[in-house]
């Protein structure tokens, strides 16, 4: 049956000439600020690349960056679609849902999840819920929001030799809050870590199961039930006992990660990470593009452990590229995949080129 989650809609399609990239622009922290308080924002190197990529269509193709002035410049700009990249402004739970919002209220067509979608997929504890609800595997998890909640993590801990967990906030993305110390084997570690999520972030902290397993992505573009670009496993340069992709790998990702093709992944787990990721995208009722990540259990089952409906662009160091990039993709085309699937559902006249 066709929805907005769905096929392309069954009218004629409607032919766009301008586009505008909407985003923030990636600033430096100031002095007493988290470092990685901006962490999700993108340089204009990611920026440029996306419009470049979408002007080789044949668009007119404009900048626009989420500030004060937004609502003015989407006026002058006029465009018939939007292509965004905006993280959201502040530290709210709904920050991603900002733009999507805007859009909608606006009537104006974007690719990406509606404010909705967004909006329960940066928060790790409603995703979870869900995605639990679904029959779809996930680490078990505690979410603790103040002082009266310290008292879960004895019980955590109880009578589960060995138990790790991984300490995170519950509101962000692009590895923010997680640290090469945030792995905790004990309750008074646990609090600690807590305790610092809280007042570096200001929002509750995950205390998530550790999962021992592969860490492996999986790139999505699509609508209904998407296809699957690639995937990839997630490997430290170094062995070492205990991985996390965390802040500091992702930063020094060249010397310290290995980005590892599907070929890398047994067929099996192949086979269930897809699925899954699939079932994790159906389930947020998410659009367009999405990026799943796993890891793998002791027994080797495939956990959810993060869903992005934004994933990041940049053809540097972004995984969605990289991945694609591994299973033979290239840059352009997987814009040009996202933009092709967006527009179907929006109504939107695609254009087709000769060298296409």
């Amino acid at each position: 049956m066709d929805d907005e989650y769905g096929t392309e809609p069954d009218v004629p399609l409607q032919p766009v000439a301008r586009i505008s990239v909407v985003y923030n622009l990636k600033p430096q922290s100031n002095p007493g600020e988290p470092d990685d308080k901006y962490e999700e924002y993108d340089p204009l190197s990611t920026i440029e690349a996306v419009a470049a990529a979408i002007a080789e269509h044949g668009f007119e193709v404009s900048l626009c960056e989420q500030d004060d002035d937004l609502d003015r410049r989407l006026a002058e700009q006029a465009p018939q679609f939007v292509a965004n990249l905006a993280e959201g402004r502040g530290a709210s739970r709904g920050r991603e849902a900002q733009v999507p919002c805007l859009l909608e209220s606006a009537g104006i067509p974007f690719w990406g999840s509606d404010s909705a979608s967004m909006a329960v997929a940066l928060d790790k504890l409603l995703t979870s819920r869900l995605l639990r609800g679904e029959g779809i595997p996930v680490p078990s998890s505690e979410c603790l929001k103040s002082d009266d909640d310290l008292s879960g993590l004895v019980r955590l801990f109880s009578g589960r030799e060995g138990a790790r967990y991984v300490v995170k906030p519950r509101y962000e993305g692009s590895s923010k809050g997680i640290f090469q110390d945030s792995l905790v084997r004990s309750p008074a570690e646990a609090e600690a870590l807590v305790r610092r999520v809280w007042g570096r972030y200001g929002q509750p902290a995950m205390v998530e199961e550790y999962l021992p397993g592969d860490e492996i992505t999986v790139g999505l573009v699509g609508n209904g039930r998407p296809s699957v670009v690639g995937m990839m496993r997630i490997t430290p340069a170094r062995p070492c006992e205990e991985f996390l992709y965390s802040l500091e790998e992702k930063r020094n990702y060249v010397e310290r990660i290995r980005y590892e093709g599907p070929e890398h992944i047994p067929a099996s787990v192949r086979e269930r990470v897809a699925a899954f990721a699939a079932d994790a995208f159906q389930a947020l009722e998410l659009r367009d593009m999405a990026r799943v990540d796993f890891r793998l259990d002791s027994g080797g089952t495939p956990r959810v452990i993060d869903i992005n409906p934004l994933p990041g662009l940049s053809p540097e160091y972004s995984d969605l590229p990289i991945l694609n990039r591994l299973s033979g993709g290239d840059y352009r085309g997987l814009i040009r995949a996202i933009l092709r699937t967006s527009f179907h559902r929006n109504g939107l006249l695609f254009p087709c080129r000769e060298e296409e």
